[in-house]
């Protein structure tokens, strides 16, 4: 182990708020959608057919899926953990609108660090005597909703004595970003253990 901080802006962006609030407004449906593709199994293996080719990590997670459905789907509560990237373009003429980047499905990570984020630049900007800007900054807790969206789903699982286990690289960089959701987990009395890929 070496311990070192993620990257961050030490300042905060300014985001028109008609923006941040589309992004709000469609995240409904873009979750529907992705929930919707994942349950189609000749879409998916239709589109990504050519990935799968030339991609090892993608083909051995779409054989687990085709051995998943071979032995029959067993769970009737499924979770999903997403996290939609957007950017903003700004146009010649002053316009901006909003740009989706990506849907990550796999790594819904940096919810943690995002969640101390709004307090850094808080603090940075009363440093500097801007303290009307920094009451400005919008709080904003990512891990406190993932721990709430695996609680519900641990909930519902039906037993007290379940745990959730993470699922984590053999030299994880990302730890402290996980450990903040772990956190808010085990304030729930809810027990998280972590394995390697290569342990399950």
């Amino acid at each position: 182990g070496v311990v070192t901080y993620a990257p961050f802006t030490l300042f905060p962006s300014l985001v028109p708020s008609a923006l941040l609030e589309q992004a709000y407004a469609v995240q409904m449906d873009f979750n529907l959608l992705v929930d919707t593709v994942s349950q189609n199994s000749a879409f998916l293996e239709q589109t990504l057919s050519s990935t799968i080719k030339k991609d090892d990590y993608t083909a051995r997670l779409f054989d687990i899926y085709k051995q998943v459905l071979k032995e029959g789907i067993a769970q009737t509560v499924f979770l999903g953990l997403n996290r939609s990237d957007y950017m903003f373009q700004c146009s010649t003429d002053g316009s901006q609108a909003l740009k989706q980047i990506e849907i990550n499905t796999i790594s819904a990570s940096f919810g943690g660090l995002a969640s101390r984020t709004p307090a850094v630049h808080r603090h940075v900007l009363s440093v500097l005597g801007k303290t009307e800007e920094a009451a400005k900054i919008l709080s904003n807790n990512p891990s406190k909703g993932l721990a709430l969206g695996i609680a519900k789903a641990w909930e519902l699982y039906g037993s007290a004595s379940a745990v959730v286990l993470l699922i984590a690289q053999e030299k994880e960089r990302n730890i402290f970003d996980q450990r903040a959701i772990e956190n808010e987990l085990l304030d729930r009395n809810i027990h998280v253990i972590r394995r390697r890929f290569e342990d399950v």
